[in-house]
Order: C-alpha cells, then sequence, then structure tokens
C-alpha cells in the first residue's frame, strides 16, 4: 500500500518493522511522528535490528517531518544513524528521545555527554524542543558546554527525566542560561 497524503502518523502497538514499511511507502509528506513507547521497549523482538531500520527510513524518506519521537539504543551504530538523521531532517522543531542502555555496558552520563556532542554538531536550526527519556544523564561540565554552544540558536525547551537536575549545581546552570535566553523552559 502507498500512504501519499500521511502527514501525521500514529503508531503504537504495531512492529517497528511495519512502521518502517510505511514510512518508506509515505510519499515524503510525514511531519509527526509519535510513538508510545513502552511497548516498543518490552515488546519487540528484535529492537536493535528493528529500531535501526526505522530512524533509517525516516531520514531517507521523512525530508519535512517536524515533530518526531523516536527510540534509539545507546550503540555507536544508533547513535551514529541519530546524527545523521539530524542532518538530513532540517525542518525538525521538536525531538523527544527514549535512549535504551540494553547492554549496560556505558553509563548514563557517558551516553548524555555523546547525546549532547551530537546534537550541537547536527542539530537542524529549527529545533526548539528536546525531551529526553531513558538511559541518559547529562554531566554538569558537558551541559554547560552545550547550552554555551547553543547561544545564538533558538531558546531551547528542554524535558528530561532524573532527580540530579534538581540539585542545586543544576538549578544554577539553568537558571544562568535561561536568563542568556539560551533555555526557555527546563522541566525534570
Amino acid at each position: 500500500m502507498v500512504y501519499r497524503e500521511l502527514e501525521i502518523f500514529n503508531i503504537d502497538f504495531i512492529s517497528l518493522g511495519k512502521a518502517s514499511n510505511i514510512i518508506e511507502n509515505s510519499g515524503g509528506h510525514i511531519k509527526e511522528i509519535p510513538l508510545s513507547y513502552e511497548y516498543y521497549e518490552y515488546g519487540c523482538d528484535d529492537i536493535e535490528e528493528e529500531s535501526l531500520i526505522f530512524i533509517r527510513k525516516i531520514y531517507e524518506n521523512c525530508p519535512l517531518i517536524e515533530n518526531l519521537s523516536l527510540l534509539c539504543l545507546s550503540s555507536d551504530e544508533h547513535l551514529t544513524e541519530l546524527e545523521k538523521l539530524l542532518k538530513d531532517c532540517k525542518y525538525l522543531k521538536s525531538l523527544s528521545l527514549i535512549i535504551i542502555d540494553l547492554d549496560r555496558l556505558t553509563t548514563d552520563e557517558e551516553i548524555g555527554k555523546e547525546l549532547l556532542k551530537i546534537l550541537i554538531r547536527s542539530t537542524p536550526n529549527n529545533l526548539r524542543k528536546i525531551k529526553f527519556y531513558g538511559n541518559s544523564q547529562f554531566p554538569l561540565k558537558s551541559l554547560e558546554e552545550f547550552l554555551e554552544k547553543w547561544r545564538g540558536l533558538n531558546a531551547l525547551s528542554l524535558y528530561t527525566t532524573g532527580d540530579i537536575y534538581k540539585r542545586n549545581d543544576y538549578m544554577k546552570l539553568i537558571k544562568k542560561y535561561k536568563n542568556k535566553g539560551v533555555i526557555k523552559d527546563f522541566i525534570s
């Protein structure tokens, strides 16, 4: 089947493989892909391969994507594909990332540090909102470097999980960059 007029692709409770096939046959008009990750995190037989293919199908077939929810494993290959997606999807305004570390070979801080580097190198100019879920935590120094490099771009709304961001040192940093106009909202 071909889905030429598809602009919003709500996919819940179908495999990432089937979703990838629909994206491939969408005609390049998809602007929004929201996902419910509980199902994909725990209900997928081959999450490593299917999630890689899913990321590739998005950057190959969704040049107009504006709002994207994405499941991304913490492997080097997945992070490389994420970077390609960020470079190719120039209209992206909102990105929700759930990071899963299946092997637990890296710490959440290492994953967070690498994610911030990728975002600085490859983020499209339109990006204004980033939500992080799962296995990522940003070391204070890495977060400050990220925010400093973000200066001059759109004010950013950041959403993340973890009590670490409620610590005094993080709260001071967030306030500093809100005052500089780098951060619009920071919700943890």
